[in-house]
């Protein structure tokens, strides 16, 4: 089980309203990412485009996006390889188009000190005017902090306030309940892309998501909470290598999307579907309730990596 762990998260629904109608993708998660850097690099960094930030250590979005490795840094060593502690989680499909008037929702996790950062995000979410095919209007109107494992909510923005509330959850929290028994089933609800020994995997086995969900994990509380994640790596993997997969009902898809930074169309490859897994699985039972939230995988700042639990009978 977690060992003085200090990983923590916040949950929030965030909702724009379409001011006319908008064309948007079947999958929101790279348009609202796209949108969201944006604007926040505009609103919460002092330097000027094509300038260094003078202050990078207290920088808001040098601290989100581009958080420095420590002096002496091996497994790390570049600030692309350190994950970025949010995840914007639309829905796994939508609708194309809305109407004028017609809600977007999507989900919000913050994690570690990002929590902290809540107003800046509130602030850059107020600017994401325009999103979509030909740049159509939105506006925000509210934001909801939401329990991750009860679904119970309290209002966090409305009509330009932001409101205390005190919803989050621990990865120590995660701890009980304990497993409903030998068998557990994961849908991956959004393209999941694992890598391992340098290619992306077809076939989800266990040990394979536990060394990417813990991988991800505990980079999270190294860079974002601020402490190690207090676990012996090498005995949970050996573990997680005699959890079987029973029953393999993923998919492979490939998806395309648009890279604001590159200028390119791009296909991304992944998993869908549900893996069913047979085994102890108690050592590993905190870090799946949390990682929940947290996404597993490549591109999980946007919504991909994204799976749920379901208790099964053997």
């Amino acid at each position: 089980m977690p060992a003085n762990s200090s990983l923590s998260l916040a949950r929030y629904r965030v909702t724009f309203e379409a001011l006319e109608p908008l064309d948007l993708p079947a999958y929101l998660g790279s348009t609202l990412r796209g949108a969201f850097g944006h604007a926040f690099r505009v609103l919460c960094c002092p330097a000027r485009p094509g300038e260094a930030c003078p202050i990078p250590s207290a920088c808001p979005y040098h601290v989100v996006f581009e958080t420095a490795p420590p002096p002496g840094a091996v497994a790390l060593r570049t600030h692309d390889e350190i994950p970025r502690p949010f995840v914007i989680a639309p829905p796994p499909a939508g609708a194309r188009d809305y109407p004028a008037g017609a809600e977007v929702l999507f989900d919000l996790t913050l994690i570690g000190r990002a929590r902290e950062l809540f107003p800046h995000f509130v602030v850059t979410l107020r600017e994401v005017d325009r999103i979509g095919r030909h740049r159509r209007a939105v506006v925000l109107r509210r934001i909801e902090a939401v329990d991750p494992r009860t679904g119970a909510s309290e209002v966090a923005y409305v009509d330009d306030l932001v409101h205390p509330h005190g919803l989050g959850l621990t990865l120590d929290e995660c701890v009980t309940p304990e497993p409903p028994g030998r068998a557990v089933r994961l849908r991956f609800v959004t393209q999941t892309r694992l890598k391992h020994a340098d290619r992306f995997v077809r076939r989800p086995d266990f040990h394979v998501v536990f060394r990417r969900l813990l991988g991800r994990l505990s980079s999270l509380a190294r860079f974002h909470c601020g402490s190690e994640l207090g676990v012996e790596f090498l005995g949970l993997i050996q573990q997680a290598e005699r959890v079987r997969l029973i029953e393999d009902r993923t998919r492979w898809t490939i998806w395309t999307r648009y890279s604001a930074r590159q200028d390119r169309k791009m296909d991304w490859s992944g998993l869908v579907g549900t893996a069913t897994y047979e085994g102890d699985l108690s050592p590993f039972w905190p870090y799946l309730v949390f990682g929940q939230w947290t996404h597993v995988g490549k591109g999980a700042t946007f919504g991909l990596g994204g799976y749920r639990l379901e208790a099964v009978e053997v």
